[in-house]
C-alpha cells in the first residue's frame, strides 16, 4: 500500500506540475482572456464527463471485482456517446456555445470518458502504475504539443490549446486500450446489459456524490466568469490551481485505498489505515499550506505575468477549507470503497447549500474574495459532517486523533523505506 501511495503522489505530482506549466504557457503567452477560455472549457468538460460516468466512472472501482467487465464497460461506452451527443443538442438549443466549440467540447469529452473508464478498470485491477501513467499521458502530450503552438507555430488563440488536447486524448484512448487489453473480452461479451441495473445503480449513487463536490469545487468558477468575464476567472483559477496543489497527498492515499479496500472485507485494517493517514495528510497540508502562504507576492508576477502579482490574495480565504477538506479526501476512501455513499452526499449536499447561498450574497459584494470564503465554508461544513459521521460509525474516541509514537514511527518507517528505494533505482 506505502509503495503505491507513493507511486501514485509522485505521478500526481508531475501531473501537478504539468497542469501547472500549461497554466503558466496560457497566462504568459497568451493571456488572461484565453486562460479564462480555457477554464471554462475544461471545466464544462470536466461536467461533460461526469455524465457520462454514470454508467461506469470510479464506481467501477468497486463493481469490477464482483461482476464480469465487459458487462460493465459495453455499457459505459455506449452511454458515453449518447451523453455527448445529448449534449451536443442541448447546447446548441439553448445557445450555450457556437455550434464549433459545442462539437469539440463533446469529442473531447467522449475520449477523456473512454480513458477514464479503463483507467478504472486498471485501478479496480490494481494495476496502479499502469494507472498512473494513463492518467499522466493526456497533461503531458498537451503540454508539449501547447509548447510546440506557442514557440513553433506561434498560435495565440485558443485553439493553441485545443489541438494539442485533441491529440493527446486521442493517443490516450489507444494506450488505455492497450493496457485494458487482458482484462477485456469483447468477443466473449453475450447479453454484456445482464448487469447494467448494478452499474446504473452504484454509478448513479457515486455520481451523485461526484457531481455535489464538482459544484463544490468548481460552481463559483461559472458565477465568476458570468460576473466578471473570462479575465478575471483567469486570475483567480491560477490561485485555486496553485491551493489545489495542496491535495495532492491526500488525492494519492484516497485512490489507493479506494482500490485495496474495495478488494478487501478487512473493515479493521480499513479503519486503522483511515486513522493514520488522516493524520499525515493534514500535517502535509498545514506544511505545503504554510510554505504557499510564506511565498512573496513578486514571485508569482515573475512566473506568470505582472498581470498575476496579487493571485495569492484573491484566494487567501480558501486557505482554511482547503486544509480541511484534506481530511475529508482520506474518509471518503472508506465510505466509497463500501458502497456507502448516502453520508457522502448528505456531507456534499449540505456543502453545496452553504456554497450557493454564500456565492449569491458574497460575490456580487466581495468578487475574488467572496468566491474563496463562500468555497471554504463549504469545505468545512462537507468535512466536519464527515467526520462526525466517521467518528460515530466507527465508534473512535477523540483521543485516536492525537499524533501518538505509533504514528510517528510509522512515518518514519515510510521514509526510510522510500529513500532506500531511492538509493536502490
Amino acid at each position: 500500500m506505502q509503495r503505491g501511495i507513493t507511486n501514485t503522489t509522485f505521478f500526481r505530482l508531475l501531473s501537478t506540475i504539468s497542469n501547472f506549466l500549461i497554466a503558466l504557457l496560457l497566462a504568459r503567452f497568451m493571456g488572461p482572456k484565453v486562460k479564462g477560455d480555457a477554464t471554462i472549457f475544461i471545466t464544462t468538460i470536466t461536467f461533460l464527463v461526469f455524465f457520462c460516468s454514470f454508467v461506469g466512472g470510479q464506481a467501477l472501482v468497486y463493481l469490477v471485482p464482483r461482476f464480469r467487465i465487459e458487462n460493465l464497460i459495453i455499457p459505459a461506452y455506449i452511454w458515453t456517446v449518447l451523453v455527448a451527443g445529448i449534449s451536443y443538442i442541448l447546447f446548441r438549443q439553448f445557445d450555450v456555445f457556437t455550434w464549433r466549440r459545442s462539437v469539440n467540447i463533446c469529442i473531447i469529452s467522449t475520449l477523456s470518458s473512454i480513458v477514464n473508464i479503463n483507467a478504472a478498470v486498471l485501478l479496480a485491477k490494481q494495476e496502479i502504475r499502469r494507472y498512473n501513467m494513463l492518467n499522466l499521458l493526456p497533461v503531458l502530450i498537451t503540454m508539449t504539443g501547447l509548447l510546440g503552438s506557442i514557440f513553433i507555430y506561434q498560435i495565440d488563440s485558443i485553439y493553441g490549446y485545443l489541438y494539442p488536447l485533441y491529440v493527446a486524448y486521442f493517443i490516450s484512448v489507444l494506450v488505455s486500450f492497450y493496457f485494458t487489453a487482458r482484462y477485456i473480452r469483447i468477443s466473449s461479451s453475450i447479453g454484456v446489459f445482464d448487469d447494467i441495473d448494478s452499474a446504473l445503480k452504484y454509478g448513479a449513487g457515486y455520481q451523485i456524490f461526484e457531481l455535489l463536490q464538482l459544484l463544490n469545487f468548481r460552481l463559483y468558477f461559472f458565477l465568476l466568469y458570468h460576473l466578471q468575464g473570462a479575465g478575471d476567472l483567469g486570475l483567480f483559477s491560477i490561485g485555486v490551481s496553485i491551493l489545489e496543489v495542496v491535495w495532492i497527498f491526500g488525492r494519492s492515499v484516497f485512490v489507493i485505498h479506494y482500490s485495496d479496500f474495495s478488494n478487501s472485507d478487512n473493515r479493521v485494517m480499513a479503519v486503522r489505515q483511515t486513522m493514520l493517514y488522516i493524520k499525515i495528510v493534514f500535517l502535509t497540508s498545514v506544511v505545503i499550506l504554510a510554505m504557499i502562504a510564506l511565498c512573496p507576492s513578486s514571485i508569482y508576477g515573475l512566473v506568470f505575468g505582472s498581470s498575476f502579482a496579487g493571485v495569492k490574495y484573491l484566494v487567501k480565504w480558501l486557505f482554511p477549507g482547503v486544509m480541511m477538506y484534506s481530511i475529508a479526501l482520506v474518509i471518503q476512501s472508506i465510505y466509497l470503497s463500501r458502497a456507502s455513499y448516502g453520508r457522502l452526499i448528505f456531507a456534499q449536499f449540505v456543502g453545496l447549500v452553504f456554497s450557493v447561498a454564500l456565492c449569491y450574497v458574497w460575490i456580487p459584494k466581495y468578487f475574488y474574495s467572496g468566491a474563496s470564503a463562500a468555497a471554504s465554508v463549504s469545505y468545512i461544513a462537507c468535512t466536519l459532517i464527515m467526520l462526525a459521521f466517521f467518528i460515530r460509525d466507527y465508534k473512535i474516541p477523540l483521543s485516536k486523533f492525537l499524533i501518538s509514537k505509533a504514528d510517528v514511527d510509522f512515518i518514519n518507517n515510510v521514509l526510510k523505506s522510500y529513500q532506500r528505494r531511492r538509493k536502490d533505482s
